[in-house]
């Protein structure tokens, strides 16, 4: 737990004086200055400045979020670049980091299914030891036995030997053990119900990029599709364009045009629009530029989907570039898996999960 309750750094600084102070005595309302590469202490929002800001405690995903003013910001979370003020929104006891801590902490006290059925057999089993025991150790007295030592050693065996204190206590602090481990590695579970849940899936289903993969894009092929469109100015077009978009396969291909000395230019795009699950719109030079994955075909307008042989295997990403209803362009784009995965896979399946899917969502 304590360790959770540290994501959060304890100290703050003022944004009017520059004083450093506990977190615990910042107010709402209050104006904090948190510099690059700082751990924001508190809840808040955005009032000055923008940087990018590394959520990866909170959300898991590595990624840099772009913040502005007015954008909401969490305790734990890395300021990767860039001087912001943040407005507190919450105290630092009521944070996103202490909630947290406050649902572990819920999850521990609650009983499992199995806790609960040990307990109402302890509430028989616990008597009837004491009365075996006791009977043991007074009826050779009441029988007027001889060898009485004997009888009360029986009778300490036996208590001994049928104490249900490994049944127990084994289950509560198991479950208290697997939670608080849960916690200190990112992963919040509701409770012991939940926790024994796992036992049973057959089924695994895992986010692919940043979880599975690296989340480093390189781009592996590109190609202009249409001979009135050259390399250079489909580079130049799908750089500019992609600029403006904050997913890291978007900065693959800026970085791949950088390469080649084609440099972006994205204040000469307009009419910029972000589809979710499909792609990126942008208008440059008078061309509407749709990019990303087989879904932004329709919204381009196109009925058909160019394909790129040989680069769907090896888990690379094919994506897809229209001018207006034309196809313009097509590229794949790898990412390599991160270490330990096919270990961890491995494992899995030994555990009894049959089977793995990998959710992907090719957003630009």
């Amino acid at each position: 737990m304590s360790s959770l309750m540290s994501i959060a750094p304890k100290k703050a600084v003022m944004a009017e004086t520059g004083e450093e102070v506990d977190a615990d005595e910042v107010k709402l309302n209050s104006v904090l200055a948190i510099k690059a590469g700082e751990v924001i202490p508190i809840d808040g929002i955005v009032v000055e400045g923008q940087s990018e800001v590394d959520e990866k405690t909170l959300t898991g995903e590595s990624f840099p979020v772009p913040k502005q003013i007015d954008s909401t910001v969490w305790a734990g979370t890395i300021n990767l670049n860039g001087y912001i003020s943040v407005k507190t929104t919450a105290l630092a006891e009521d944070c996103v980091v202490a909630k947290m801590a406050k649902l572990v902490e819920e999850a521990q006290s609650s009983k499992s299914k199995t806790q609960r059925v040990i307990d109402k057999c302890a509430k028989f089993y616990t008597p009837a030891v004491i009365i075996i025991s006791t009977g043991i150790a007074v009826m050779p007295l009441a029988l007027k036995l001889h060898n009485r030592n004997h009888w009360f050693h029986l009778a300490l065996v036996v208590l001994v030997s049928a104490c249900p204190c490994p049944l127990i206590l084994s289950t509560p602090v198991a479950t208290f053990c697997a939670l608080t481990k849960a916690a200190t590695s990112g992963l919040l579970i509701k409770g012991g119900d939940y926790l024994e849940t796992l036992a049973k899936i057959k089924i695994a289903a895992f986010d692919k990029t940043g979880t599975i993969t690296r989340g480093e894009f390189v781009v592996t092929h590109i190609r202009s599709l249409h001979h009135a469109i050259s390399l250079d100015t489909m580079l130049y077009w799908v750089s500019s364009i992609e600029s403006k978009s904050s997913h890291p396969m978007a900065a693959a291909l800026v970085d791949h045009a950088r390469s080649l000395a084609i440099e972006p230019k994205p204040e000469n795009v307009s009419e910029f629009q972000s589809f979710p699950g499909e792609g990126i719109h942008g208008n440059i030079d008078g061309n509407d530029i749709y990019i990303g994955n087989r879904k932004i075909a329709l919204r381009a307008g196109c009925g058909t989907v160019p394909t790129l042989e040989g680069d769907m295997e090896g888990g690379k990403t094919i994506g897809y570039i229209y001018s207006g209803a034309t196809p313009a362009g097509i590229f794949s784009l790898s990412d390599a898996c991160r270490s330990g995965v096919q270990d961890a896979i491995r494992e899995l399946k030994l555990l009894g999960i049959m089977r793995d899917t990998f959710i992907s969502a090719f957003c630009f």
